[in-house]
């Protein structure tokens, strides 16, 4: 069988992904917190829905573009965030926004990128981007994350709120889950770039010690009077 024909549907690359990635790896991107309830339920909902048939219709000319939040983009599909995409692929996100926009899909970027938001810029300049972000405890490296995203023609911020306490993701703890020392992550330099190897999950640790615990609805109010030219979406 040619590669081509390998990968049919989205099930077949969850197969391929897990007879070849590391451990690790596959616990962090296969898991959710605790006894992973809410991914269950996230799943049935999901399979729950439908198409609606229209019969007897003309389908010779398509369209399935919609206009979202001002942009015209071919698909009303979004690739949500996720982080460390590198640990699957050498070219990370970098790819990921390209596979995207060839598609004509939207494609949200994660604060906690392998690739730096200028990289995944470049790398896909047709690709309608957005950036997700999280509120760091210090504000100037918040501020500098959202002009940056601003500076390389990302359209719209797509906040994450519901995270005060980072969920318990017992396949991350039992793993001792970490990014791989060779990666970094790429919108931070220094000791930001890098989650510290220790026991339980690295990440919860490094989430803990530099995300805002505190936000509310004032500091949604202080994001738009800064950045009043992106759309903030929730």
């Amino acid at each position: 069988m040619s590669n081509n024909n390998k990968f049919i549907s989205v099930k077949d690359f969850e197969n391929y992904a897990v007879g070849t990635l590391p451990r690790t790896v596959l616990g962090y991107y296969q898991s959710g917190a605790c006894d992973e309830y809410t991914l269950s339920i996230n799943n049935k909902a999901f399979n729950r829905l439908r198409i609606v048939p229209r019969m007897l219709r003309d389908i010779r000319n398509r369209d399935l573009s919609v206009t979202i939040q001002g942009d015209r983009v071919n698909v009303p599909i979004g690739i949500s965030p996720c982080a460390m995409h590198k640990m699957a692929h050498e070219d990370g996100e970098c790819a990921s926004a390209r596979a995207a926009g060839k598609h004509g899909a939207i494609f949200i970027l994660s604060t906690l990128s392998t690739c730096s938001l200028e990289e995944v810029a470049t790398a896909a300049p047709n690709t309608v981007k957005w950036f997700q972000l999280y509120i760091y405890k210090d504000r100037d490296l918040t501020t500098s994350l959202i002009r940056r995203a601003e500076k390389a023609g990302y359209k719209a911020l797509v906040l994450t709120v519901d995270a005060p306490v980072f969920g318990i993701r017992y396949k991350d703890i039992k793993n001792n889950f970490s990014l791989p020392s060779w990666l970094k992550l790429g919108n931070f330099s220094e000791e930001l770039s890098k989650m510290n190897q220790t026991n339980g999950s690295g990440l919860t640790k490094y989430v803990m010690s530099l995300f805002d615990d505190r936000l509310v609805w004032d500091d949604i109010r202080w994001l738009k009077r800064l950045f009043f030219n992106l759309l903030i979406s929730i």
